[in-house]
């Protein structure tokens, strides 16, 4: 992911959350302390400790029931093609020979986008409910050298700093609960794998539908819906590694909801649950 593209979405993400202050019953957790090592600065300590209450408040709020697909910013859509996929597939139910079309291909995809989509957001809740322990580790041993340029920095310095250091680290350490949870959450009766089966089987009929018996019909979809002709004509074979898109995008929103929570810290004095957190954001108050 391109890092100036993630700051961008930070960016947007805390000036849509300004209005909302974000919270958690585990903000005064033990767990979210750290000893401060005796080589880190109190700033350091700070800022790591503003970190480990920003992972655990977004893993309390992404890892419940509708944490990720009901909320805007942080709900996971489909990858591009299988969104462009459900898009041609209803234009061509709009029409007489996109409909003998997909009959003779054998596509027949009522709700399974919805159901696609549920099933990665609530994959992502239960990866988000255990997420805490991995950015534990990685917080706790991340070094930080420019401690005071974030602290006076921008209201999500720390976690673009985080970001920017830690997500492959992050991805590595995530993604076998992302998949997991992939094998285990289940919805309509299918699990995410088994669903994307279904769904990738079915892109790819429409793929080579000349050569499963649909070429009369592909000839009048050109001259009814050349739109649609078009981008069947295109397609190209799916190169997509479910597990590494949905631990990228889960962990995109578990970075958001971290963010709020540092500015929530930075601007909220009541939100410095310890001394630490005090006497360093305190700073931010002058």
């Amino acid at each position: 992911m391109n890092v100036k593209f993630f700051s961008l979405l930070l960016i947007i993400f805390l000036g849509l959350s300004l209005g909302f202050t974000s919270c958690s019953s585990d903000d005064n957790d033990d767990d979210d302390k750290i000893e401060n090592n005796d080589e880190e600065s109190d700033t350091v300590g700070a800022l790591k400790e503003a970190l480990l209450i920003g992972a655990a408040t977004a893993s309390t709020e992404l890892g419940k029931d509708g944490g990720y697909l009901n909320d805007s910013l942080a709900r996971i859509a489909l990858p591009e093609e299988i969104n462009s996929f459900f898009e041609t597939i209803g234009k061509l139910k709009q029409s007489k020979a996109g409909d003998s079309l997909l009959n003779i291909v054998g596509i027949s995809a009522d709700d399974l986008e919805n159901t696609m989509t549920t099933l990665i957001n609530k994959a992502s809740e239960d990866a988000a409910a255990k997420a805490v322990n991995v950015f534990k580790t990685i917080i706790v041993d991340m070094n930080i050298s420019d401690e005071e340029s974030i602290l006076f920095g921008e209201n999500n310095a720390a976690t673009k700093y985080l970001y920017n250091n830690s997500f492959y680290d992050l991805q590595s350490a995530f993604k076998p609960t992302i998949t997991e949870s992939l094998s285990n959450v289940s919805f309509d009766g299918l699990n995410v794998n088994q669903a994307w089966e279904t769904v990738t089987t079915q892109y790819g009929y429409l793929m080579d539908c000349e050569s499963l018996g649909g070429n009369d019909a592909m000839l009048e979809l050109k001259l009814v819906d050349p739109d649609s002709y078009n981008k069947i004509i295109n397609m190209k074979s799916l190169e997509i590694d479910l597990a590494d898109y949905v631990t990228e995008k889960a962990l995109n929103g578990l970075l958001y909801k971290i963010a709020n929570k540092e500015l929530d810290i930075r601007t909220n004095a009541a939100s410095r649950t310890s001394d630490l957190l005090k006497n360093i954001f305190g700073k931010l108050d002058k």
